[in-house]
């Protein structure tokens, strides 16, 4: 409430705070829930952009919409609401300080590295201002954590997640409605590795919210997503997104376990068990066809691995190398990956994936890696900072859950192994919130159990 009293006291004159005690209250309150709303807006739609159908004969309204190349509605949001906090303050934001402001520091810095990058190749501008999207993204950081504060952790999460859930739900109607791809008698979720990784940590990050629930609506939808969420994953034909996902299991048999701990909690437990055996045996038939198309999409992906995909995915680390020693100073650019790929000898062997063109000239190819990516894109300081990066919010993480018994330990190993997979496998780490948004909530935790205990 202190905050929202702040910014009460920059829209309104100090004298309208003093005409009642009733009427200051009021307004504080509506400030607060303005706040509230507008956050809730923001992160909402960052998970629904996140889990949509990429692909298929959709309405325009269930496509990930961009406002500017690069920064989507939910940003766009966050910069109007920036704006007005920036207002409404007189022109000072406070911002956290210590480890959480490294984390800020270096997301920054990727954005301030990649527009000297481009600047440098000569790349096109867009790609100049494309790069301003990291200083959005540690906006957005420093947001989450202002949020956390003043609404609770639970609040960000949830809110994210219950994003993700309703475009997850979505996703698997138009994907039984319209996708013509089929494994095991199951059609294959459209978009695949795109929304299925995205799925696959949503698994974790509800168990997370499992563990710091504060009521029954975090039960009920970190329970939802769960569901929905590895239904989703189990045709999604991404090992990425099924690994994932088995690691988000795991994490829940160790919040489960510790929550056995607490005779009301059984009750629950037992009565929700009682509710789904009773669901799943009505619908005998249904399930058991469903688990065997599960099985085939598994037996698919990990008892017949294709050799060739591991041959090409490692191809991209000999062909980053190439271009490293090129470019060892600023890279390529991040959109000068396609130009550059083409040059080397690695590429020009059999073994390589052969980039789309077109993709390429619009500067949107890249290697099957975020750690790859900026390390092609932005040279040895590029490689450097994306490390930090990566470290900081883990030990953000590690910071807030290690102290939570067993369950927060698995829970920080579970998220280390998933955003190492993550990282390895898809190029979208670094210019998402998927790592941030959890590093943002984890400060918080830490935060407030520090003051608990002075």
């Amino acid at each position: 409430m202190q905050d929202a009293l702040v910014i009460h006291r920059r829209l309104w004159p100090r004298r309208t705070l003093h005409r009642g005690r009733g009427e200051s209250l009021s307004l504080r309150v509506v400030v607060t829930r303005i706040d509230r709303w507008w956050a809730a807006a923001i992160l909402f739609l960052n998970g629904w952009v996140y889990t949509l159908p990429v692909s298929g004969p959709l309405p325009i309204w269930l496509t990930p919409i961009q406002v500017v190349r690069g920064i989507f509605v939910h940003e766009a949001l966050l910069v109007v609401y920036l704006a007005v906090a920036f207002i409404s303050q007189e022109g000072s934001i406070k911002l956290p300080r210590g480890r959480a402001a490294l984390a800020g520091a270096l997301i920054a810095g990727i954005g301030l590295l990649a527009m000297v990058s481009a600047l440098a190749n000569v790349r096109p501008a867009k790609d100049v201002f494309s790069a301003g999207r990291y200083f959005v993204l540690a906006a957005y950081f420093f947001a989450a954590i202002r949020w956390a504060k003043r609404h609770g952790v639970t609040f960000v999460l949830r809110t994210f997640l219950l994003g993700e859930l309703i475009a997850a739900v979505i996703n698997l109607y138009y994907t039984f409605l319209f996708s013509d791809v089929y494994l095991g008698g199951l059609p294959m979720l459209l978009g695949h590795s795109g929304p299925g990784g995205y799925l696959g940590m949503s698994v974790m990050l509800s168990a997370w919210l499992m563990l710091e629930r504060t009521g029954v609506l975090d039960t009920a939808i970190a329970i939802v997503t769960t569901v929905v969420a590895l239904a989703a994953v189990s045709i999604s034909f991404s090992k990425l997104s099924m690994i994932m996902a088995a690691l988000g299991i795991v994490v829940w048999v160790f919040v489960l376990f510790q929550d056995f701990n607490t005779r009301r909690t059984r009750r629950w437990y037992a009565a929700i068990a009682f509710v789904v055996i009773g669901v799943i045996a009505a619908n005998w038939d249904v399930t058991l066809r469903y688990l065997e198309g599960v099985r085939t999409y598994i037996d698919y992906k990990f008892r017949y691995i294709d050799r060739m995909s591991i041959v090409t995915r490692s191809q991209y680390f000999v062909i980053t190398g190439e271009i490293l020693v090129a470019h060892p100073l600023l890279g390529v650019g991040l959109g000068g990956f396609y130009d550059a790929a083409i040059k080397t000898n690695a590429y020009n062997s059999e073994r390589a994936v052969k980039e789309d063109p077109e993709l390429g000239r619009m500067g949107q190819s890249h290697p099957e890696s975020s750690f790859l990516y900026y390390t092609a894109g932005l040279g040895f300081p590029g490689l450097c900072l994306e490390m930090l990066l990566f470290a900081a919010c883990l030990a953000l993480l590690k910071r807030a859950l290690w102290t939570r018994k067993l369950a927060g330990k698995a829970t920080w190993v579970a998220l280390l192994l998933a955003y190492g997979v993550f990282g390895l496998t898809l190029p979208t780490l670094f210019n998402s919130s998927i790592l941030y948004l959890p590093a943002a909530v984890a400060t918080c935790i830490h935060r407030k159990r520090t003051l608990l205990t002075q």
